[in-house]
């Protein structure tokens, strides 16, 4: 049997594999259509969410523990994070409190500290899971994308309307250099500039954050599935009704190892793409806080 005859079953099963399906009907044919169905996406989310909590938890009572140690024995070693998963955790909230001050500022930064903590730490955490074999990441379907872009978009346009007023805010769309000019360059000019950065602020931003977050991690699954769908039907150990050839096995030879490279990879944009999604969130919101300026 010619390999390839087996490629089109392949590529249907991998599309079937980043469906959103029924949790409960993992073989349904056709999209979801009611509005109330708990997804697999839904619930590999949830789990990514409990997940990322637990360890929030788990680590601030080891954290209290430690203070209560060294406030009894007087040590100040003590005061040091006890074991990996507390170091790692530390590290990961000393970044993004550092990044929500360098971006947002002082004053205002560390009041988005967990909003954005909750963002980079929940989509690294589902990235990793959906790259495990039967794991969903939250932001590989498109509505995930959209919920998680929809929250930040959210925030920072309430944060705009109430630092600024909606007077203020929608005012600031219109850079201070041209609402300075002469009326009818403030009216032509300002007018258009308005326009762009109306569409931009409430149509643009949450959209291609959600594409973004989405294109990338479902571009990513279809590489690793294919290469996989190779590797399976190269290697007649992996798919039993194929023969044994030289040129076969140099296929699934070659297939295996972009399919590990390419695992490699995407580990890194599992944590790229949570990056650039919170910092984003935090550029938006100082460009809301601070609109006034503008």
């Amino acid at each position: 049997m010619n390999p390839l005859d087996l490629l089109p079953g392949k590529i249907e099963e991998l599309v079937h594999e980043l469906s959103v399906l029924p949790y409960n009907d993992m073989h349904a044919t056709g999209p979801v259509t009611e509005p109330f169905v708990l997804t697999n996406y839904v619930v590999w989310g949830i789990v990514s969410l409990v997940v990322v909590i637990a360890l929030f938890v788990a680590v601030a009572n080891r954290e209290k523990k430690q203070m209560r140690l060294a406030l009894e024995t007087g040590e100040a070693t003590a005061l040091a994070p006890a074991g990996r998963l507390a170091g790692v955790m530390e590290a990961g909230v000393e970044f993004i409190r550092d990044m929500a001050t360098d971006v947002i500022g002082e004053k205002d930064g560390p009041k988005y500290v967990p909003l954005l903590g909750t963002f980079f730490f929940m989509i690294v955490l589902s990235n990793f899971i959906g790259l495990i074999p039967g794991g969903k990441a939250w932001g590989g379907a498109f509505g995930g994308a959209v919920a998680l872009a929809g929250i930040s978009w959210i925030v920072f346009v309430f944060v705009g309307f109430a630092k600024n007023g909606a007077f203020g805010y929608l005012r600031s769309l219109v850079p201070s250099g041209v609402r300075e000019m002469a009326l009818p360059a403030r009216i032509g000019l300002g007018g258009f500039i308005f326009l762009l950065e109306f569409v931009s602020t409430f149509l643009v931003r949450p959209l291609t954050l959600s594409v973004r977050l989405f294109a990338n991690l479902y571009a990513g699954h279809v590489i690793l599935g294919v290469f996989a769908a190779f590797v399976s039907l190269f290697f007649p150990f992996v798919e039993s009704q194929l023969g044994w050839s030289a040129g076969g096995v140099g296929v699934g030879a070659v297939s295996l190892v972009f399919l590990v490279l390419m695992y490699a990879f995407e580990l890194f944009v599992a944590f790229i793409q949570a990056y650039v999604f919170t910092i984003l969130t935090a550029v938006y919101i100082q460009s809301s806080v601070h609109a006034s300026e503008h």
